[in-house]
């Protein structure tokens, strides 16, 4: 658990300064529960908007791992292609993200994993 609370802390502050420059309205780390048929965990995620352009990182302690999507908004769903670290695509998201600070939807790996959240900050 410890392990898990330092990845989350760790990869929030390194967000830190990229939040502090971000503008869109959606900015910002989310704590969410993923469900899929290995169970509910919970995981972070980082959104980060540039006009209709989003990137989004998702963190998952459980496991000490990460990794992105890239995506594009329409209205307050944004929807993209999730990638590894070193850039290999290998599904997609579709989240909806409310103007209350929530945050919910689905990535499709092979498997399909639903989210749902809140932002922290």
């Amino acid at each position: 658990m410890k392990r898990a609370l330092s990845l989350a802390i760790v990869a929030l502050a390194l967000a830190v300064p990229v939040l502090a420059a971000a503008v869109g309205p959606f900015d910002g780390a989310y704590s969410v529960t993923e469900i899929s048929s290995e169970g509910k965990f919970l995981d972070y995620v980082v959104i980060l908007q540039k006009g209709t352009e989003v990137a989004v990182a998702i963190l998952l302690p459980d496991v000490s791992s990460w990794f992105y999507g890239m995506g594009n908004l329409s209205g307050s769903t944004v929807s993209g292609t999730l990638f590894v670290p070193d850039g290999t695509s290998f599904g997609t998201f579709n989240l909806r993200l409310g103007d209350d600070g929530s945050l919910s939807g689905t990535l499709d790996t092979g498997e399909t994993v639903n989210l749902n959240g809140s932002r922290i900050f």
